[in-house]
């Protein structure tokens, strides 16, 4: 990936070259932590077909850029993001089938991405999220929400359902009922609400949001990177099997770790009472 200094985001910070994306801005704002902002505030960073092809770019590049520990996602303005750019959606009715399956197909791969990464994702959540935008929060590891951020799935309104996540992704999250309330009204919700249905980890103040987030980035990037990267994994799949499955994978997924050198490390680290010095091997 290609960083240079940008001084608006500090002396650590930097910008992926500008001529890149169009619709990112990817940032440095402390060691270890990438920082993408969906920059198309004009339409709430609604997401377009450009978009899609921009974040999954980015995040095959933050795959293996070693610098990056935890990667933050949030929208430029007052949205967060109000999920599909509907002017899209214009010329699909004369689409053949095939091409519009290929295009929710992207789609839903983009957001896998954010699910698959080995690396931790927190959604700041910093203003209106709005049907796929609600989705790609929850293909993220973590949420906060500023207490102005409001929630919505209002795809019954223009005839359609939530179709990337929203009606499967989310059940486990929140509940059945809490994801039928959402898609079969359309309301919005307010950040506290959505809170108690346990879809966001934090609420905080507006002007604090991205120094809470920080600061538990911060907590992800103290363990060993490899393990955190196994233990997203591992989580992310036995949520879907059964326990037995799960256990097995633990297991493997254990004797993959012991040897490492970060292992290694920390058992040391431990018995000397020292921090650990880990090196993602």
């Amino acid at each position: 990936m290609k960083w240079t200094p940008d001084t608006k985001a500090g002396p650590r910070g930097y910008l992926v070259e500008p001529e890149e994306f169009q619709t990112l801005e990817i940032t440095m704002p402390a060691d270890g932590v990438a920082l993408i902002t969906l920059n198309r505030p004009h339409k709430l960073n609604a997401f377009n077909t450009e978009m899609i092809g921009e974040i999954r770019a980015a995040m095959w590049r933050m795959n293996y850029d070693e610098r990056v520990r935890v990667i933050v996602i949030t929208g430029k303005g007052r949205g967060f993001c109000a999920g599909r750019d509907v002017e899209e959606l214009r010329g699909e009715r004369g689409m053949p089938l095939p091409h519009y399956r290929a295009y929710v197909r992207a789609n839903h791969e983009m957001l896998d991405d954010f699910e698959a990464i080995e690396k931790p994702v927190i959604a700041a959540i910093n203003g209106i999220c709005a049907g796929g935008g609600i989705e790609l929060a929850a293909s993220c590891d973590f949420r906060f929400a500023s207490d102005a951020a409001t929630f919505l799935l209002p795809e019954i309104f223009i005839g359609v359902i939530p179709a990337s996540g929203a009606c499967s992704r989310m059940i486990p999250m929140v509940g059945i009922e809490n994801v039928k309330d959402m898609v079969m009204t359309g309301r919005t919700v307010d950040a506290h609400e959505i809170r108690e249905m346990r879809f966001v980890r934090r609420v905080a103040a507006a002007d604090k949001l991205m120094e809470e987030v920080l600061a538990y980035a911060k907590l992800l990037m103290k363990g060993a990177p490899l393990a955190i990267g196994i233990g997203k994994h591992i989580t992310n799949t036995c949520q879907n099997i059964d326990t037995d499955s799960g256990r097995m994978l633990e297991r493997l997924a254990q004797s993959s770790l012991v040897g490492s050198t970060d292992s290694t490390e920390g058992v040391k680290a431990f018995i000397e009472k020292r921090a650990p010095n880990f090196t993602g091997r």
